[in-house]
């Protein structure tokens, strides 16, 4: 759909609110309150804030840099969270630590639970297991390693993130169920379906891929949070530790084939 022209009136209005507040400033009830019109008027005129800003951009007006905004929020989120918990966070404490207004933080992720959302997905090492997940090779144990490097690596670099999640989630509320569906990117399916890829390739025995997951993460786990995090140990070579979890991995996969394949040979 092609961009709606818009009136001098609007356009003159939102660079003054750009110029005295920012673009952070421009909100559609701001702009909605210097031109006059009613939200409903203004949105039909203009098609919404982004295109508002847009149009200005096009104009030669400095907007900024539209990204910068959820970068800030992101940060203040982790300061927040921290303090308050999940739970305990309002958006008001996040966008003020973020010098943003709440109706920035809301259209940038839409409510609490999609900021929650957001914010795992950028700080655990999700995204980077799903990509290391995503292009699996002719070698399982490389494969094993790559995911479990990049998860022990996450959680040090993010311990107090993880520290939180796993807070959180014991405390058993409703919240992060509801987090968890709103999330793209999640470690267990990604690792059964590399798991599932390199059964279909005859390197590991057929069996759930999901089972095979969790007992796979639950390794790591033990190893990269609940040691350093729970069990007050030293933090992990990420390198070695990976080697040794997709040993003792690969071991209890193999050792499984090996029990389910002997009283066949026993019968025949």
């Amino acid at each position: 759909m092609s961009a709606r022209p818009l009136s001098p009136e609007i356009l003159e209005a939102a660079a003054q609110l750009v110029a005295s507040a920012g673009s952070d400033g421009l909100t559609m009830d701001e702009l909605a309150r210097a031109t006059g019109l009613s939200r409903a008027t203004l949105y039909r005129r203009t098609g919404g804030r982004r295109a508002v800003l847009d149009a200005l951009a096009a104009e030669g007006t400095e907007v900024g840099d539209l990204s910068e905004a959820r970068t800030r929020i992101l940060t203040g989120a982790r300061a927040v969270f921290g303090r308050s918990g999940f739970d305990g966070a309002t958006i008001e404490e996040i966008a003020a630590e973020a010098s943003v207004g709440t109706a920035t933080v809301y259209r940038q992720f839409g409510d609490k639970e999609g900021l929650i959302a957001a914010f795992l997905d950028e700080l655990s090492p999700r995204r980077a297991v799903r990509d290391a997940a995503a292009r699996p090779s002719d070698d399982l144990r490389a494969d094993l390693e790559r995911v479990a490097q990049r998860m022990l690596a996450g959680a040090q670099k993010e311990a107090p993130v993880f520290r939180l999640m796993m807070l959180e989630s014991l405390r058993g509320g409703p919240l992060m169920p509801r987090v968890r569906e709103l999330s793209p990117t999640r470690t267990l399916p990604s690792i059964a379906k590399l798991l599932s890829w390199h059964m279909n390739a005859g390197r590991l025995p057929k069996a759930d891929a999901r089972q095979l997951a969790q007992a796979f993460s639950g390794m790591v786990l033990a190893f990269g949070v609940i040691g350093p995090l729970l069990g007050g140990l030293p933090p992990v070579d990420p390198a070695a530790t990976a080697r040794l979890i997709a040993d003792l991995f690969l071991r209890g996969a193999l050792a499984a084939r090996r029990s389910h394949e002997s009283p066949r040979r026993r019968r025949a």
